[in-house]
């Protein structure tokens, strides 16, 4: 099994959700430079040598939609050879992003992947283009809502039998 390392890590600064420094950016343009910059920074790797890209995205709607990952490489001039895909895991979309590029390099599959995230809150509300299925118990269906996505409740989806 492969090593993995991690060579390099950059993120935007962080602003207010609504009326801050990026209300008037889009996600792909939050993303977009991070790739450039991560690229730029590590001159030994080139942008056609990724095997893929893993970015990180909950509400993957509006301008978060279409494969943000796939969107955000393209305006960063990432070759369109290079592959990327978007992950949901809620909270955890840019962490199971890592595990995915590490996943795939630990198996041979993979020597280099570009691995981030993405969720611009002041565009794309949380409860946007939410529709809980009606069947599982209320305080369920409500749970990502009202927790922040953040999974505190995930053990009584587990119990669910449709």
């Amino acid at each position: 099994m492969e090593q993995v390392v991690i060579v390099d890590a950059i993120r935007t600064p962080m602003g207010r959700s609504k009326g801050g420094a990026f209300r008037n950016v889009r996600a792909e343009d939050l993303s977009a430079p991070l790739m450039r910059s991560l690229l730029a920074r590590n001159p030994a790797l080139e942008a056609a040598a990724l095997d893929d890209i893993y970015w990180g995205c909950v509400q993957q709607t509006l301008e978060q939609g279409f494969n943000i990952a796939r969107n955000a490489a393209l305006l960063a001039e990432v070759p369109h050879s290079v592959p990327a895909v978007t992950v949901n895991r809620l909270c955890g979309s840019s962490m199971q992003a890592l595990h995915d590029a590490a996943r795939m390099i630990m198996t041979g599959d993979a020597q280099a992947c570009l691995v981030g995230g993405v969720e611009h809150m002041g565009h794309v509300p949380m409860s946007h283009g939410v529709d809980f299925h009606p069947r599982p118990e209320p305080q369920c269906r409500q749970s990502g809502g009202h927790d922040g996505l953040n999974g505190r409740n995930a053990g009584a989806y587990a119990r669910y039998q449709p």
